[in-house]
């Protein structure tokens, strides 16, 4: 069933936590030099720069644009009942919380280059990959969320199984990744780690289908 996302409070509570970030850009605007980091490298330190007025106000802009395409490819999935009323509730949150995590680290390191968020990125990331995989398991097949590959979606055991299996992946590297944050290791292991995640349930489920499953 089709949803009108601009009739629910929550999309609007959402897109404005989205551009909440923009309020505390004015403010701190005049103090802002004229060319700001917004681009950081593997050692997390900045590699690209641009103009204060496009720092200060292009990425919530940007995030706004993307929670309501979010929120609209979630209401209107054909088989919307079947996503996790948990793992639903983290989709419709996780830009707003990106929007302000991203921003507020922009301007406080403009402001004070001694104060540098990304360095907490892979605490972050880590701790996004153990919630969502303790979730994918309980996630029935849909169009929007989970691994949602040819043999995944043709049959719910190979979705069921390839999500299982998914799911212990995620939190395994979560774990590594996150740790990442405390030891300095090379960038090397979160990539791989990142690429787990997305390869192994992948190579899994083509495994299953040639399984007959």
């Amino acid at each position: 069933m089709k949803k009108n996302i601009f009739k629910d409070k929550g999309f609007w509570i959402s897109s404005a936590v989205c551009l909440l970030p923009i309020l505390l850009s004015a403010i701190c605007y005049n103090s802002l030099p004229d060319q700001v980091a917004t681009h950081f490298d593997f050692n997390f330190s900045p590699d690209g720069y641009s103009p204060k007025w496009q720092a200060a106000f292009m990425i919530p802009g940007i995030m706004f644009l993307i929670n309501i395409f979010l929120w609209f490819m979630i209401e209107n999935d054909p088989k919307n009942a079947s996503i996790n009323k948990t793992l639903k509730a983290f989709l419709h949150w996780f830009i707003p919380v990106l929007s302000v995590f991203t921003q507020a680290s922009i301007l406080l390191y403009a402001l004070d280059n001694t104060i540098n968020l990304i360095r907490i990125l892979p605490l972050l990331i880590g701790i996004m990959l153990i919630f969502i995989g303790n979730y994918l398991p309980k996630c029935k097949q849909n169009y929007t969320t989970g691994i949602k590959l040819p043999w995944t979606l043709s049959s719910e055991e190979n979705w069921n199984r390839t999500h299982r299996f998914g799911g212990k992946v995620m939190v395994v590297c979560g774990f590594i990744i996150a740790l990442c944050t405390f030891w300095k290791i090379s960038i090397i292991i979160i990539i791989s780690a990142l690429l787990a995640c997305a390869l192994a349930p992948a190579i899994y489920s083509y495994i299953l289908y040639k399984k007959g499953i």
